[in-house]
């Protein structure tokens, strides 16, 4: 059976919850309680009943279904910065020449920044490990642009992605055991843990002058914008669809930020709002996903080539003059996303 993405109900809390235990530790924007997963659920049917309009701190709570199953869950956070400060390193580089001595150094600066003030932040992309491969990762993750390009107001001019940073496979951060550990004095998962919920102890605790890389341990600075191996197909796909490294990293592991103006994402670009109707009467597919558009109805699946276009949209729940969005997934447009990634 096809498997769809739609907004969390709250009929789903107790297979939300069951699914806690299969979380990874390391992923902190997931809720770890049924009192967060109810929170976060109720946020989130809120978000998708509000109007059209501008970014007010919202969230959007998306999760995968394939029968009775549900198997995975994604998130889009919206307006950083609007209610506390959204911290993350800048790197950047300092060049120091002396010409008595023909030397010059250049040597990379971590400065404590709050640049996505206002961003759209992708987060909270999950899925059992049962459910992986098929797809359903990348349905799941562009689910999120899917629902961006049905109403791009509601998420302000960019978008960002913070990359889980490496850590050993005791789970073991070099970055956080050379910076951050020497200010915070605490563990390095109630650091990260503390932070999603405030983080007025990270402007009380942090440096508040730049850290010279060079003076880090060589492991801490091997890892410095290093998504952890767990990671990298995430990022692998947020690049093909434009995202690119913005020397912003993490300031608890050093994982690399990744963004993009909303209207340069391939999936707003390029995604086709058209009637269902319209969409039923179109030749043979050749792969892609399409979304019942209107927020208070959404839904994404994947359209698999040669499929009917009449199941999809069953999957959908969506007729006649409904609206829909079409984003083809070609072989060439793959091609189009990995040139600009190696420009970038």
């Amino acid at each position: 059976m096809a498997a769809i993405v739609r907004p969390a109900r709250s009929s789903d809390l107790p297979r939300l919850e069951a699914m806690i235990e299969h979380v990874d530790p390391g992923m902190l924007t997931m809720p770890s309680t049924r009192a967060a997963m109810k929170e976060r659920i109720e946020r989130s049917v809120t978000a998708f009943a509000r109007p059209s309009a501008p970014p007010q701190n919202e969230c959007y709570f998306l999760v995968l279904e394939e029968g009775e199953d549900l198997l995975g869950t994604a998130s889009i956070f919206t307006n950083l910065g609007a209610e506390r400060p959204f911290y993350s390193y800048r790197i950047s580089r300092d060049s120091k020449v002396s010409p008595e001595h023909n030397v010059k150094v250049e040597l990379d600066l971590l400065q404590l920044v709050n640049d996505h003030h206002g961003d759209t932040e992708l987060g909270t992309l999950f899925l059992e490990p049962r459910a992986r491969g098929g797809g359903r990762g990348k349905l799941l993750s562009f689910a999120r642009l899917m629902l961006i390009a049905a109403d791009p107001v509601r998420f302000g001019p960019k978008v960002m992605a913070e990359i889980r940073g490496w850590t050993d496979p005791e789970g073991r951060s070099p970055f956080w055991e050379a910076v951050g550990a020497k200010f915070f004095r605490m563990d390095y998962r109630r650091a990260d843990t503390l932070s999603a919920r405030e983080n007025r102890f990270i402007a009380d605790l942090m440096p508040r002058y730049p850290i010279y890389a060079d003076l880090l341990p060589e492991e801490a600075r091997r890892v410095i914008a290093r998504p952890h191996p767990g990671a990298e197909p995430a990022l692998a796909l947020l690049k093909s669809q434009g995202f690119h490294y913005n020397n912003v990293v993490d300031i608890f592991d050093a994982g690399p930020c990744v963004e993009v103006f909303t209207d340069q994402i391939d999936v707003v670009r390029s995604a086709k709002r058209i009637s269902a109707a319209e969409f039923a009467a179109g030749g043979a597919l050749t792969g892609g996903l399409v979304a019942a558009a209107d927020l208070d109805r959404f839904v994404v699946t994947q359209a698999a080539p040669g499929e009917a276009r009449a199941d999809i949209l069953g999957r959908l729940g969506a007729s006649g003059a409904d609206p829909v969005l079409d984003y083809p997934m070609t072989d060439g447009r793959a091609k189009d996303g990995q040139k600009k990634d190696r420009k970038q």
